[in-house]
């Protein structure tokens, strides 16, 4: 027969036992707290450099064990546990979107995530270009040529397709100031036709809504405004300037005065070496000659900007007459009223030059 007294001891043996696991849950219960809620969430946010960018698929139905350890893989993740972890207790990994993404530089666990939960895929790009303002349709059809878009011939022949102007309703003979300086991508190899259309659309799109009633308070149409935005586009860079020579312009136009500005008669010069000769100044045949040729020239010079084109129907009210570029480097210029002051600049311009 057993003691009462073993029978206690046994009994209090029991109790610091449970004693002892109960506190030991409540240690691991306190260090995986710890873990889930302020270890975890640091580790999230710990840098990672790539040597190169990596691309990586997230499949449709694919787990996050199997994902997670394709992450650690690819060197997105030190380890993919933690990030099963942490996704587990922060994210809803139900919400990360299939597709492939591409990462480089510095990444964070956080970062992926985040990328991937708002879908933000990758493509790679079958084509990239961009259109400087003031680049001609030539200079875009030898870019494009370059880029394997298509042959010369066949660039050219879209690009004064008259069923493509009339669909847009371009009056040109081609599409000349329509093609809207911007940086285009394509996922896959686009076709021609389709490259210079998305170009239009860009153009297109980029107009104000009033633009064309606004157009025709001041009794021009589109094309006319593409023409002269052209010419502000060639004269100036600085923004602040476009509608000083907005305002030359149509002074001169007003006056009956040839708009002299040799941006446009370079552009009528089949072969420009570089320099203007007074051959060039002399040709009557030239028509974009506008030292000898009365109003706009015959068709735009070059792609535009948005800005250039609001600035036609908002030149300046100063009475500038003429404008020489300054001598200080800035690429800015000097507006005057009077050929007088107009001169003196002029004399300026020269002289830095010897």
């Amino acid at each position: 027969m057993v003691s009462s007294r073993y029978r206690v001891k046994g009994k209090g043996r029991n109790v610091r036992a449970l004693k002892f696991l109960a506190t030991l849950c409540l240690l691991v219960a306190g260090l995986a707290w710890v873990s889930i809620h302020w270890y975890l969430p640091r580790w999230a946010d710990e840098p990672r450099s790539l040597e190169s960018p990596v691309v990586v698929q997230l499949e449709k139905g694919m787990r996050l064990p199997e994902f997670a350890q394709r992450l650690a893989e690819e060197h997105l993740l030190s380890e993919s546990l933690r990030f099963r972890v942490w996704v587990k207790f922060h994210r809803d990994y139900s919400r990360f979107q299939a597709g492939q993404y591409r990462f480089e530089g510095v990444v964070r666990p956080r970062e992926v995530a985040d990328t991937i939960e708002a879908g933000k895929t990758w493509e790679p790009l079958a084509l990239q270009f961009v259109v400087p303002e003031g680049f001609t349709l030539k200079q875009v059809i030898e870019r494009l040529v370059a880029r394997n878009v298509g042959t010369r011939e066949a660039l050219q022949a879209i690009a004064q397709d008259p069923e493509l102007l009339r669909s847009y309703g371009i009056r040109g003979k081609n599409l000349e100031g329509y093609l809207a300086p911007a940086t285009y991508t394509f996922a896959s190899m686009p076709s021609p036709r389709e490259v210079f259309e998305k170009m239009l659309e860009t153009f297109f799109r980029a107009i104000p809504s009033d633009f064309t009633e606004r157009l025709s308070q001041r009794r021009i149409d589109l094309h006319q405004a593409v023409i002269f935005a052209s010419l502000i586009e060639r004269e100036t860079q600085i923004d602040d300037e476009r509608s000083m020579v907005s305002e030359v312009i149509w002074n001169r136009l007003k006056d009956g005065e040839p708009l002299a500005i040799d941006a446009a008669l370079i552009y009528g010069i089949e072969d420009y070496k570089g320099d203007i000769t007074w051959e060039h100044l002399r040709d009557a045949k030239n028509l974009y000659n506008n030292r000898i040729h009365k109003g706009l020239p015959p068709t735009p010079i070059g792609a535009i900007s948005i800005e250039s084109l609001q600035a036609v129907l908002t030149p300046t009210q100063q009475g500038y007459r003429f404008y020489v570029l300054r001598t200080d480097g800035s690429k800015r210029h000097h507006f005057t009223k009077t050929l007088a002051e107009h001169n003196v600049y002029v004399k300026q311009l020269i002289d830095s030059s010897r």
